[in-house]
This record gives structure tokens, C-alpha cells and sequence, in this order.
């Protein structure tokens, strides 16, 4: 996220759980937008979500320790995006609503978003299998 400069700290949102990972609702694959790929981009569909706080602190810049804070809070998803073939995958926050039931994305939210290859990180081999099979489950592909 973000980030704004003061005299020698800076405002910083960083993560917190509030919840585990968990497998995205169908209808969230379903609703979400769909980033338009450039040639030098791959699809990424989102699987899993977990809800947490962004809590932005004022951070040293020298040292990025937390000197202050939290000074705001927001309502977050973490959302887990993996390619097609399960072989890469990516993390994305989204802003989100909490409700007794939940957290639920704002209307902004993809399901699938558009990254280089470079901006993400491989999938260990022991999950590819499993995360090829979500995206083929959530999003009607083979």
C-alpha cells in the first residue's frame, strides 16, 4: 500500500489477521471484475481471501520500526491469485466491508487481475495441483 513522507518517518499501512485463509465464494469469482491483460501480462484468478485490518502507522524511516500508531484502521481482504495452471501466484489487498456475517469486497474488487510474470512468485509444487483445481472449480475452466 501506500505510503506518505514526514521528516524522517513515514505513514505506512500494514496488515493484520483477523481471520484464516479461506476459499473465495463463487459468487465473488462470479461479480468481481476482470483486469484487460497487456502482451507482457498473465491472467491471475483469485482463490482464497483472508479478512484483516490495514492499520497505517507512522514508521522511522531509517530504522522501519513502527514509532507510532495506529493512527487509522480500514477493513481489508487479502486476496490469493494464482495462474491458470496453478504455477504462480500473487497477493492483492482490497478494500472490504466488515459485517457481523463477514467480510465482503468493495465494489472495486477482481476476481481476476493482470500481472508480468515477474510480479509474481512461484507456487511451491505441492500446491499447484490443488490451486490449478480451484481456478478450474471457481471459474468453469479446464
Amino acid at each position: 500500500m501506500g505510503s506518505t513522507r514526514r521528516s524522517g518517518t513515514t505513514l505506512e499501512w500494514r496488515w493484520k489477521d483477523e481471520t484464516e485463509n479461506r476459499p473465495l465464494p463463487e459468487s465473488w469469482a462470479r461479480k468481481g471484475q476482470e483486469e484487460s491483460v497487456d502482451e507482457d501480462e498473465q491472467s491471475l484468478y483469485a482463490i482464497q481471501c483472508r479478512g484483516g485490518l490495514l492499520l497505517e502507522w507512522t514508521v522511522s524511516r531509517q530504522t522501519n520500526a513502527p514509532v507510532a500508531g495506529p493512527n487509522r484502521e480500514r477493513p481489508a481482504l487479502r486476496v490469493l491469485y494464482v495462474t491458470r495452471d496453478g504455477q504462480q501466484a500473487a497477493v492483492r489487498e482490497w478494500d472490504a466491508t466488515r459485517q457481523d456475517g463477514g467480510w465482503t469486497p468493495e465494489s472495486a474488487f477482481a476476481s481476476v487481475i493482470a500481472k508480468s510474470p515477474d510480479a509474481c512468485d512461484d507456487v511451491d509444487v505441492d500446491n499447484r495441483e490443488y490451486y490449478r483445481s480451484l481456478v478450474e472449480e471457481r471459474y468453469d475452466i479446464e
